[in-house]
């Protein structure tokens, strides 16, 4: 491993694909490292504080800003990198620092990619996540022929897990996830967002296949 002053950037997962998905965070980590991408990772920094700012605990959103502030900047991070668009968002606003989504940093790396899949592939644009053009380059390099769902991009659907709506209002989250599936005339379709990923495919019908753009990069 490399000694710490020469760490590229902290990889931060985010505590619901650290405690929900792990084996996406796993898949991340042996990504980066086939690529020999240099990267640290932190045990004791806490949750970003996210949905404590969103459902209106102000105080308890601060209490773990000031916490989290205090360990990236002793540990004099100055590049942070994570897969969620909460989290990186959260960062970005409410934080100050630099942040970007994996895609953005793997995207260098398509050169690297085998062209492994002679298929056609379907793309969810998370509203909560803003990056597009990455991960449809790696699926391109991928050899993935990319089929866009009919509202796209910045025009996508709201997909149901958003707001505290799978635990709130979890018929109306999975109408709204069934909205998306409407729209998908493939059988694969490709998320980039954990929480989203995670309720596309509780709630996916038998004929299409939800993945995880890490499922298809090992």
């Amino acid at each position: 491993m490399f000694p710490f002053f020469k760490k590229k950037f902290l990889y931060f997962p985010g505590c619901f694909t650290t405690t929900v998905l792990p084996e996406i965070v796993a898949n991340y980590e042996k990504i980066l490292d086939s690529l020999q991408i240099p990267y640290i990772m932190l045990d004791d920094l806490g949750c970003c504080g996210a949905i404590a700012f969103t459902n209106g605990y102000k105080q308890d959103f601060e209490e773990l800003r000031g916490k989290n502030i205090e360990i990236i900047k002793d540990k004099r991070i100055k590049q942070l990198v994570t897969n969620s668009g909460n989290c990186m968002q959260t960062f970005a606003l409410y934080y100050g620092f630099s942040v970007q989504h994996i895609t953005q940093v793997l995207v260098a790396y398509t050169n690297k990619f085998p062209v492994k899949f002679e298929e056609e592939i379907s793309i969810y644009d998370s509203p909560s996540l803003p990056v597009y053009e990455e991960p449809r380059e790696i699926l391109d390099a991928l050899g993935f022929d990319v089929i866009e769902l009919e509202k796209n991009k910045d025009q996508s659907l709201l997909c149901g897990c958003e707001g505290g709506m799978i635990q709130n209002t979890p018929e109306l989250a999975k109408k709204m996830a069934r909205s998306v599936f409407d729209m998908c005339t493939t059988k694969k379709l490709v998320v980039i967002d954990p929480l989203a990923y995670y309720h596309l495919r509780n709630n996916a019908p038998s004929r299409l296949e939800v993945i995880e753009l890490s499922e298809v990069l090992l």
